[in-house]
């Protein structure tokens, strides 16, 4: 009997923790739901039926895209282009910089090298409000007020992305190095054809965090870069709501093109997130 119970009892815990998973997943996801599903109700349906739980509290009984044309004929697209134009340009340099950073911390000695490992550390940790007035004053100071400048350097250099390339850099052997070294290669030949191609998903889940940074920011373009020009989609989202008036039709079409593009890039980059040092060609 006890021979039969312990595969019994095995599988009963498995079911109980994949139902408690299935359900902590439902409750999570219910609210991105109910705000797809809102975004295609008519404007003045989608509190309707929110004070008593029913099926027309999921399932709406009009179908519109009204909202998003709406959607579509305002600036947001003009904010979701300057979000990905912002986004782009800062993941190629970003990964440049940071990446040769950290190739540096790792393989390099030079004076003063844990002080300023110590200073990239201590850039993550400090809250960015804290710098915004600093950083302001040096931004009006080179004339990038209301431009692509202000909203993509500042966020290039990242202490955290710099750490993530130093601690990936040196867990790789020294003697890949030495053997490169050997046949002739120059430093900056090992960083572009040795480090970077094994670094490769390193440098997907700092793309990935980068690009959801800018994509999520907010504090900053609105201090720097108030333009209507240079709007980007999180203070195109703030717009929506006055004190007035919450265009929650709107609100709803953009916040779910806004989670979208994000989730769409995750899911075609997370793959990558399991590669290994010797899937990407050590051996």
């Amino acid at each position: 009997m006890d021979t039969l119970a312990l595969p019994l009892n095995v599988s009963w815990r498995t079911a109980l923790r994949y139902l408690v998973m299935i359900i902590v997943a439902v409750v999570m996801l219910m609210p991105m739901a109910w705000m797809f599903i809102s975004s295609i109700r008519p404007a003045s349906s989608i509190f309707q039926y929110t004070s008593i739980l029913s099926w027309r509290s999921i399932f709406p009984e009009v179908i519109t895209l009204d909202n998003y044309r709406e959607v579509f004929r305002s600036d947001f697209p003009r904010a979701i282009y300057n979000s990905l134009f912002i986004g782009i340009v800062t993941v190629a340099a970003g990964i440049f910089v940071n990446s040769a950073a950290g190739f540096a911390f790792a393989v390099f000695d030079f004076p003063f090298k844990r002080t300023l490992f110590l200073l990239v550390m201590v850039t993550f940790m400090v809250p960015f409000e804290s710098i915004v007035i600093p950083l302001y004053q040096l931004i009006r100071t080179l004339g990038w007020v209301n431009s692509y400048q202000a909203l993509i350097v500042p966020a290039i250099a990242n202490g955290f992305v710099i750490f993530l390339f130093r601690q990936f850099v040196a867990a790789l052997p020294k003697e890949l190095y030495e053997a490169a070294r050997v046949d002739g290669a120059t430093w900056w030949q090992i960083y572009w054809r040795i480090v970077l191609p094994l670094s490769f998903p390193t440098i997907v889940t700092a793309a990935l965090m980068m690009f959801i940074l800018q994509w999520e920011s907010f504090f900053w373009p609105l201090v720097a870069a108030s333009g209507d020009d240079y709007t980007v989609v999180q203070v195109a989202l703030a717009r929506h709501t006055t004190a007035e008036h919450t265009a929650w039709g709107r609100l709803f079409g953009s916040l779910s093109i806004t989670v979208l593009i994000p989730m769409a890039l995750y899911l075609l980059a997370q793959r990558f997130y399991i590669r290994t040092i010797a899937g990407s060609g050590l051996k």
